[in-house]
């Protein structure tokens, strides 16, 4: 997306939070104003598998639970506590039939969604997917993190390490669910931007979205590849793996590592230099906005020139929330702030 691209976008969104507020009075009617008894008993659902992941309780659940109560509306998590794809897709069609007022469903895990997410659109269920795009499916809207860019992200920063220490090839390995479609796109890029570098991509293995197996592999890895210049870590229970098999192999600090974030405490590891550098979804972000939208969708509180947002969906087709980089330089000023917003919010 363009620079003059995303900058519209951003007033348009900002122009959509004016006429929500006011009540919604250019081109549609809407049903009430925010946090009024007319819109109280409104619900909507957020589902994921592995609903319950320590990330998610961290980073997500509290950008959700904010919306509700600055909307005076019910945002409910929902899904199975595991990883239980049958049990996902099972959920989103149950929490559909209910006919909630919007869902948002986390569609990296599989495009195998993509025919529940159908589903509720054709009960016009508004849904909206965040955190890896279901291509394929009808969903409203896709919000949340470019995969493939984090890839890139991920590999420029590798690149550039090396190069600082004074590396003139380098070696690296990929720890990450290999059945996860937003992980493998985050791979392509990692592989497309160092083809043709002195950096090798040398590996690749699937720690099945589980540290302990992350922490298997990554021993294995290292026993198997000595001269190993680099390791990066995709999914958020990579990184912890990494950093137990690096610290019980005395090598913590001799590797390059770039991984997801695994919360506060995990960011220590950087200030300890047994990481370099830890991408950030902006988890706050892409929640806080696709619930906006939805909310906005459900009230009629905007349409174009008047039509059924359902016959002429109004919605960006996609929205980049983008990523904040964590390294040596600003670990001390991220991880304050987020203490901070956990002491605020009493978790």
């Amino acid at each position: 997306m363009n620079t003059r691209r995303k900058l519209f976008l951003g007033v348009g969104l900002m122009l959509m939070i004016a006429l929500v507020s006011v009540g919604g009075v250019i081109l549609a009617q809407s049903r009430g104003l925010i946090g009024s008894e007319e819109r109280a008993n409104q619900e909507y659902v957020w589902i994921s598998q592995f609903s319950s992941l320590p990330l998610f309780v961290e980073r997500v659940y509290p950008g959700l639970d904010a919306f509700a109560r600055d909307f005076g509306v019910t945002v409910r998590k929902a899904g199975p506590t595991t990883v239980d794809l049958a049990a996902y897709i099972a959920t989103v069609e149950q929490e559909c039939a209910q006919k909630p007022a919007g869902v948002i469903v986390v569609g990296g895990w599989d495009q195998a969604l993509t025919e529940p997410v159908n589903k509720c659109i054709e009960m016009q269920v508004p849904v909206i997917v965040t955190d890896g795009d279901l291509f394929e499916a009808n969903r409203l809207s896709y919000v949340g993190t470019n995969w493939y860019n984090l890839g890139v992200r991920m590999a420029e920063f590798q690149l550039a390490e090396h190069a600082r220490r004074g590396l003139a090839t380098g070696k690296i390995a990929l720890m990450y669910p290999v059945q996860s479609e937003n992980m493998l796109r985050a791979a392509q890029g990692i592989k497309d931007t160092l083809a043709g570098t002195s950096i090798e991509v040398v590996g690749e293995e699937d720690n099945q979205s589980q540290a302990d197996i992350a922490a298997q592999r990554t021993a294995a890895l290292l026993a198997a590849i000595p001269d190993l210049t680099g390791l990066v870590g995709l999914d958020s229970e990579a990184g912890p793996g990494i950093v137990a098999a690096l610290n019980e192999a005395g090598k913590a600090g001799q590797l390059v590592v770039s991984t997801n974030e695994a919360g506060r405490e995990y960011l220590q590891n950087v200030k300890d230099g047994v990481l370099q550098m830890v991408t950030m979804e902006k988890y706050d972000v892409m929640n806080y906005m696709a619930l906006f939208m939805l909310y906005s969708f459900h009230n009629n509180a905007i349409s174009t020139a008047g039509i059924d947002p359902w016959a002429n969906n109004w919605m960006p087709d996609t929205i980049d929330s983008g990523l904040l980089l964590v390294t040596a330089e600003n670990v001390d000023q991220i991880m304050q702030s987020m203490l901070e917003a956990e002491q605020a919010s009493g978790s």
